[in-house]
């Protein structure tokens, strides 16, 4: 028995790490962090919803930054 749990001691402590990570981003982009701390925190299945959670931050910061860009064309033009 301890030594089954010795061996998800990594799996444990990195998941503790990317809730607490996903935590923080997640209120920063005002959105509930509670769900996605929590859903991260199930063994296992914890791993694949922080990678998700992560490809949709890094999806709207570039939607943002093509806003941007989109934005600073357009009064190129105007100028």
């Amino acid at each position: 028995m301890e030594s089954q749990i010795i061996q998800l001691a990594p799996m444990m402590i990195l998941g503790l790490i990317y809730a607490l990570v996903v935590y923080v981003v997640a209120r920063k982009r005002r959105i509930n962090p509670w769900v996605w701390t929590i859903a991260t925190l199930i063994p296992g299945i914890g791993l694949i919803v922080s990678g998700i959670f992560f490809l949709v931050t890094f999806l709207s910061i570039l939607d943002r930054l093509n806003t941007l860009e989109a934005g600073l064309a357009q009064e190129a033009t105007f100028n």
